[in-house]
């Protein structure tokens, strides 16, 4: 869908995201992603609720899986007709 957050591609079950820490940071944050092959997070991550750009991940934006979830490989439960526009 347009504008949808990206899918998670992997599993999360063991990864920290608390108020304390955020062990996905450690493979997406600008800093670390090239070296670990990982997508980059969107500049609009570090942007604060007043638009201030900062170099840190906003509180806003700490807690990924809030907007991202993982992919399940799993039979739907109900039907689905949607279809997207043209």
């Amino acid at each position: 869908f347009a504008q949808q957050p990206p899918l998670i591609p992997h599993t999360i079950d063991k990864y920290q995201i608390d108020m304390k820490a955020n062990e996905r940071l450690g493979c997406h944050e600008w800093a670390h992603a090239p070296d670990r092959g990982a997508p980059v997070l969107s500049m609009t991550h570090y942007v604060d609720r007043n638009g201030v750009q900062s170099e840190t991940v906003s509180a806003r934006r700490w807690f990924c899986n809030q907007c991202h979830v993982p992919q399940a490989d799993a039979p739907a439960l109900v039907d689905n007709t949607f279809r997207g526009t043209e």
